[in-house]
């Protein structure tokens, strides 16, 4: 159920938005979505082959080109350098969107270091790597500008055996509501989208697998995983001005999952 609507309105003619990890999946709808309100798109990724594919689907915008930003949200100077081409080719940023994220399944007895340390690398360092620099950039420019970040219902719903996945989501809330805070004054807003189960590539385990997708599917509220388009949307409207006064906040987008789905039949007195 891909949303193709047409936008009643262009919510962000001329605005400049960077989108990490915006390529595949979630990113791309974001991407697309935002192209199709008006805004200028910086896509980052770490595979150039995939930015090439999308670059020239983005519609078009008055504003100029969109651009790519070649760069591995995990390493510093790969960060600065994506940040800074996007400013530089942009005259600056008005929206910044963290999509990146991986996740990593093993037994909590038997987990590496390795392993553990490449999620939080990219699901946590490397958002505050991407806010960081922007933030740099605001703060010395004085810029009115929107953070979305992409977080997951395992924000506050345990994940087994994906410890490293759910302690960088744990870990998102409190950075969404620490930036919040800190920057309020500023007229810098940051927030989160949790998604649920959503059909995208990094799903294909169980999204391709017609037992494990029936299982899950069974398991949500509303019967059927969700869209990118459903993420795409509201991660949009909080990064518009129709939601100037939230800050701090978290969205779930996720067809009732954090709604103790186990007990949609009572089984209490």
């Amino acid at each position: 159920m891909t949303n193709t609507k047409t936008p009643s309105a262009r919510r962000f003619t001329n605005k400049r938005v960077f989108v990490s990890g915006g390529s595949q999946g979630i990113g791309e709808a974001i991407s697309l979505a935002f192209a199709r309100e008006g805004a200028r798109v910086a896509i980052n990724g770490r595979k150039k082959d995939k930015l090439d594919d999308l670059l020239p689907r983005l519609p078009k915008v008055t504003a100029g080109p969109h651009i790519e930003c070649v760069g591995d949200v995990s390493d510093e100077q790969s960060v600065i350098d994506a940040i800074d081409k996007a400013f530089q080719e942009f005259g600056g940023l008005d929206v910044l969107i963290c999509n990146a994220g991986i996740q990593i399944q093993s037994p909590s007895e038997s987990i590496s270091l390795a392993d553990f340390g490449k999620v939080l690398s990219v699901n946590v360092t490397g958002v505050m790597l991407c806010v960081r620099e922007v933030l740099r950039h605001w703060v010395k420019d004085g810029t009115k500008g929107s953070i979305v970040i992409n977080s997951s219902v395992h924000q506050i719903i345990p994940k087994p055996g994906f410890l490293g996945y759910s302690a960088s989501k744990g870990a998102i809330g409190n950075m969404v509501r620490t930036w919040a805070l800190e920057y309020a004054s500023r007229n810098i807003r940051v927030n989160a989208v949790s998604p649920g189960a959503i059909v995208t590539p990094m799903n294909d385990a169980w999204v391709k697998d017609p037992e494990k997708y029936k299982a899950i599917s069974e398991h949500i509220p509303m019967r059927r995983p969700g869209e990118s388009s459903e993420i795409a949307e509201p991660t949009l409207f909080l990064a518009s001005d129709q939601a100037s006064y939230i800050t701090g906040q978290t969205l779930f987008i996720d067809g009732g999952m954090t709604l103790y789905a186990d007990f949609e039949k009572n089984r209490t007195s």
